[in-house]
């Protein structure tokens, strides 16, 4: 629905943090929302970053009631049926571990005081397994950017079951029911001398007056080349990273035997029809089944 970040020019305490990117929802004339979506399921996600989270230490009340109550009018607004739950997606860390689920108890009162039949889910990272569970009533794990940005040697930064296994290890013990979401999208990482700059999407590198191929996923710039508000420039390097089946599937199997036949269910992150094409039917079930 939004990001919640920073507002660094603030004094006032409920102004220190402002929604950001929120999302803009726009329905086709003559579209009947009661026809059409009336028989599923919404979930509203608020992203809040660690600058926010840092900025309302010891005010967790407020902001939590200013999400919840941006998030129920968000929603009457674009009437959007069905909502019985919202989502919380931080990063948190051990530093931040106590803010976060401040928040979270906060952002349980603010549903119940409000009378809305929300429950309260929280993404869970890789990282976070190791660690004391939040408030909630459910999880996602994340079992998607599971590698770094930053390594220039990195084959695939989206998905890899060398860097995901390590950390399963803590997934049986893990006391909250979690559900899965798994990778289908793809995207293009750009480095200049070995340092990583920023995500591309849609650049051809199969122009050969544009890039070389260097074996593998990984591209050098020809020359220099405009892209959007940046010029890369000759001699960048251009990863492509994409969410191959056989990866997302090697990786589910792991995942499949460490949560014992737990009951859960399994997400694509992000589901469209271009992300969907690069899979047959047969393996988009494969991937959102689930074993018995």
């Amino acid at each position: 629905m939004f990001d919640v970040s920073e507002d660094t020019y603030a004094h006032a305490i409920d102004e220190k943090t402002v929604p950001n990117a929120s999302v803009r929802i726009d329905y086709p004339d003559n579209y009947l929302i009661e026809d059409s979506l009336s028989d599923k399921e919404f979930v509203p996600v608020v992203y809040i970053t660690l600058n926010a989270l840092k900025a309302m230490k010891g005010h967790e009340g407020t902001l939590a009631r200013n999400i919840v109550t941006r998030v129920r009018n968000m929603c009457e607004y674009n009437g959007i049926p069905n909502v019985a739950e919202l989502q919380l997606d931080c990063d948190w860390t051990q530093s931040t571990e106590k803010s976060y689920f401040a928040l979270c108890d906060s952002v349980k009162f603010s549903i119940a005081d409000l009378q809305l039949p929300w429950r309260l889910s929280s993404t869970i990272r890789l990282h976070q397994l190791s660690g004391n569970v939040p408030p909630v009533d459910n999880g996602v794990l994340m079992v998607y950017n599971t590698g770094s940005f930053n390594d220039p040697d990195a084959a695939n930064s989206i998905i890899a079951a060398k860097d995901v296994e390590p950390y399963l290890r803590h997934l049986p013990d893990y006391q909250l029911h979690l559900d899965v979401a798994y990778p289908a999208y793809s995207w293009q990482l750009l480095f200049r001398r070995r340092q990583f700059i920023g995500l591309l999407n849609g650049l051809n590198l199969t122009d050969t007056t544009q890039f070389s191929p260097r074996g593998g996923n990984v591209y050098i710039a020809n020359r220099d080349i405009p892209y959007n508000d940046r010029l890369i420039l000759k001699g960048d390097m251009v990863r492509e990273e994409t969410s191959e089946y056989e990866d997302i599937s090697k990786v589910k199997r792991m995942i499949d035997t460490k949560l014992l036949r737990r009951k859960h269910s399994n997400i694509l992150y992000h589901l469209d029809s271009k992300n969907l094409s690069k899979y047959s039917d047969n393996e988009v079930n494969e991937i959102l089944s689930v074993s018995e």
